[in-house]
């Protein structure tokens, strides 16, 4: 059920359109039934949006800016160790698999691109936008020893972001069980950032012959 109580006519829209378009697809959505399920006129969708297009892309930036902050982000918040958390929560999204809104949201997006190819390239101003922030923290880690001192954060933030991606390209056109191994080998890469001092235990998804998600392993 849409939050539409306490919630701006802009991020009801946003919500609606994303629902719409998970739904139905981009060619299928129509304004009228997103304005609908947002709780607002079409005429103040279109204060806020000038056409379905507009729309399409105000939604896919905000899913993908809530996930990326949600995984790559928020585990860098101050207090404790931020890569062990940062772990942990990989390990859920990839345990989703197929099923998890990161997957619908890359369907969604090729979709859209279909019909406009200029999508991909919002998609990845947006990814270089949250590339950098990535790099920051992780740059603040390793001034906190947290991080090993030999870490090029630039080059690690854009590995972890490119693999993540890549993951989920590869099991929407590739191999749909793809996702533990490939998944497996990223959180492998991102226990080996961890200082001597510090490392420990990075957190493994559940996936056929291998640990139990939560099982603890210390990278090589």
């Amino acid at each position: 059920m849409m939050r539409a109580q306490g919630l701006s006519t802009y991020t009801r829209l946003i919500e609606a359109a994303l629902g719409e378009l998970q739904e139905r697809g981009f060619k299928a959505a129509r304004l009228d039934r997103i304005a609908a399920r947002a709780g607002v006129t079409k005429g103040a969708l279109y204060h806020h949006f000038p056409d379905k297009r507009s729309l399409a892309l105000a939604a896919i930036d905000d899913a993908m800016g809530r996930e990326i902050s949600a995984l790559w982000i928020q585990p860098f918040a101050p207090g404790g160790d931020p890569l062990p958390r940062l772990a942990a929560g990989l390990a859920c999204y990839i345990a989703a698999g197929a099923g998890g809104a990161h997957y619908a949201l890359r369907g969604l997006i090729a979709n859209l691109a279909a019909r406009d190819p200029a999508v991909y390239a919002s998609v990845h101003e947006r990814l270089a936008h949250w590339r950098k922030r990535l790099s920051a923290h992780l740059a603040r880690a390793r001034q906190g020893g947290l991080v090993r001192s030999d870490v090029d954060c630039d080059a690690a933030a854009l590995f972890i972001l490119s693999s993540w991606e890549g993951c989920l390209e590869a099991i929407r056109h590739a191999d749909p069980t793809a996702l533990p191994g490939c998944g497996q080998e990223l959180l492998r890469y991102i226990g080996s950032l961890r200082t001597d001092t510090h490392k420990a235990m990075v957190y493994l998804p559940a996936s056929p012959g291998a640990r139990s998600a939560g099982a603890p392993f210390s990278p090589a």
